[in-house]
């Protein structure tokens, strides 16, 4: 499955020079109802929520994708005002239990779940968990979002927590935003020259679309693909 990923400029060349992504804590994302997804008129939902909320912002980091790179909202938002970049990743789907990335879910209304007062640890399983990480208000449908979460393990000298690129997140175009000034062929040399690649990596530029209110391919400036190490 294609996802793409949006960044300014700056950091959309720190992670094709260095081929790894920066993961996001729960607790620095832009919604503040991220793991929040019920109503928690009860005390029991409430611990339930706080103590699941607790243990993913230790444990856990993600990164945010979507499934439209069209979207001049989006890239407005996360795109650097269209001067930034937008990295499209092939990433695996699969068998549920498996997967690597999950749709987000958008909600009018907060969740409404009812506990067995006696049985509440029980009702706290897979499907509850899972709409804990994947739900979120309506007005975020705009996004279109996938997410892929990792576990927090080694820091990074600088304090973040990164994941490499790999088979699960392999790295296939690179749209320059339509207001980015750098050429297409500097940002293919520094793909290039940052080591092997598993895939073929195309690079290209995005423009405003004529007729609608789009960001399209710019078909007047020739994209360039890097070829993968194997071909």
């Amino acid at each position: 499955m294609r996802l793409y990923y949006m960044t300014p400029a700056d950091i959309g060349l720190i992670i094709l020079r260095e081929r790894r992504m920066k993961l996001s804590l729960y607790d620095e994302l832009n919604d503040p109802f991220e793991l929040l997804s019920h109503a928690l008129g009860d005390k029991l939902m409430r611990k339930a929520h706080k103590a699941l909320k607790e243990h993913f912002t230790k444990t856990k980091g993600v990164i945010c994708f979507s499934d439209n790179w069209k979207s001049p909202v989006m890239w407005a938002h996360y795109g650097q005002k269209h001067y930034g970049f937008c990295l499209g990743f092939d990433v695996p789907t699969g068998h549920p239990d498996q997967e690597y990335v999950y749709a987000m879910n958008y909600e009018p209304e907060r969740l409404r779940f009812e506990f067995e007062k006696e049985k509440w640890t029980e009702a706290v399983g897979r499907s509850f968990i899972r709409q804990i990480l994947s739900t979120k208000a309506k007005a975020w449908e705009y996004e279109h979002e996938w997410r892929a979460m990792a576990d927090l393990k080694e820091k990074d000298p600088n304090g973040f927590y990164y994941v490499d690129f790999s088979e699960h997140m392999q790295l296939r175009e690179v749209v320059l935003g339509a207001r980015n000034t750098l050429s297409v062929g500097k940002v293919a040399k520094l793909v290039e020259e940052s080591g092997p690649l598993s895939a073929s990596v195309q690079v290209l530029r995005a423009r405003v679309a004529h007729q609608t209110f789009s960001i399209v391919r710019n078909r007047e400036v020739t994209p360039i693909m890097i070829k993968a190490s194997r071909e």
